[in-house]
């Protein structure tokens, strides 16, 4: 099953978290994040298999880093699996390239 993308676009609430976001030296990394679509960085044969019933999950939602203070080790996106029969769920921390 492929879920259809949906860009996810961050609106800040608080002056403190507007300035959260965003990285000084690159203008791509922290704007990745989306529901569904294809995960930024791998490849299909390196999505994880459910744990319950050994299918290849679905790939869900893609989370940027958010910015300079709040790094994920180098730009890193955490990427969200699941399968749709079991709704056992996978995250991984994937570096992509920006």
């Amino acid at each position: 099953m492929k879920i259809p993308e949906i860009k996810l676009i961050p609106q800040p609430e608080t002056d403190e978290a507007e300035k959260a976001l965003g990285y000084e030296w690159n203008k791509e990394a922290g704007t990745r994040h989306k529901l569904g679509g294809e995960p930024d960085g791998l490849s299909e044969e390196m999505y994880p298999k459910c744990v319950s019933c050994n299918s290849k999950m679905t790939f869900y939602a893609q989370i940027d880093s958010i910015g300079d203070k709040y790094d994920l080790a180098d730009c890193m996106v955490i990427h969200q699996f699941v399968c749709f029969d079991c709704f056992e769920v996978s995250c991984q921390l994937t570096q992509t390239i920006v």
